[in-house]
């Protein structure tokens, strides 16, 4: 056996990890295969982060049927390449009505330029994997972009629509401080279909001041919008608070429906609540 120059040991090494990934794409999808219809689109909707969140999923449809999943199929970040952490088959938790892909934290500080031509190849890969019949399913970014980086995330948008997620409609997780940024609606509307405005952990808790203030944000950008509700509480937290914004929310043109994180536990009883 001839030695490795250093060279050759990184490339052989960027070879495994390439073969690794491509077979656990090829088992995540062979394991999902017999189970993805295309679903329709829900007014409600639950995330699917974990397999925990499905024995919460089948309660909330015993009490409607209808609601939709939104699966976390990969988490993506960022070390100088974009690494990708697969997460659930998109056909887990029955037919999905969108795929969900998280970019973490780490790409607050990745240079714009390769990182957004290396997502786009990442969601290439990873759209690659999906059954065709789920082609023209949407796919939801959740990203928390700080506000200094909402340029090059826009930008990244234009690539990803190019590239990976054409033909499909894109919808991103938001935040409140995202919202108040004045110019948020001129930078992302012509980019994505959708936003999801998440209301809870974002340090904000329901006031009915923030309510009113969300809802008109959400009327300036004029971008249609499912809202991003906590089916959970912890000590100190009052997401189901933010229930009482719905009716206000609800007669906004751009409104689309709820869309419930659950991190385990049984939101059923607030289906009661959502319009």
């Amino acid at each position: 056996m001839q030695p490795t120059t250093p060279n050759q040991s990184t490339h052989a090494a960027a070879g495994r990890t390439a073969r690794r990934l491509a077979s656990a794409l090829l088992t995540w999808t062979l394991g999902a295969a017999c189970c993805w219809p295309v679903g329709a689109a829900s007014p409600v909707g639950q995330w699917v982060w974990s397999r925990r969140d499905l024995p919460t999923l089948e309660q909330a449809r015993r009490v409607r049927p209808d609601v939709a999943a939104a699966v976390n199929i990969a988490d993506l970040s960022w070390d100088g390449q974009v690494r990708t952490r697969l997460r659930l088959p998109p056909g887990l938790a029955g037919p999905p009505a969108m795929l969900v892909v998280r970019l973490d934290n780490s790409f607050h500080h990745a240079v714009p330029e390769p990182a957004g031509a290396q997502l786009n190849q990442a969601l290439g890969r990873l759209l690659a994997a999906v059954d065709p019949a789920l082609a023209a399913l949407p796919v939801e970014l959740d990203y928390d972009a700080p506000i200094t980086r909402l340029p090059v995330y826009a930008a990244w948008l234009d690539t990803f629509r190019a590239g990976a997620l054409q033909g499909r409609a894109v919808w991103i997780t938001t935040l409140p401080s995202q919202l108040r940024d004045p110019g948020f609606g001129a930078r992302f509307a012509s980019r994505v279909d959708g936003i999801v405005p998440q209301v809870f952990d974002t340090g904000e808790p329901w006031t009915p001041q923030r309510a009113a203030s969300l809802a008109a944000d959400l009327a300036r950008a004029a971008i249609p919008f499912a809202l991003g509700l906590g089916g959970f509480d912890r000590p100190g937290t009052r997401h189901a608070a933010w229930l009482a914004a719905l009716p206000t929310l609800a007669e906004l043109p751009t409104y689309r429906g709820t869309c419930v994180f659950p991190a385990g536990f049984d939101w059923s009883p607030l289906l009661k609540s959502i319009p």
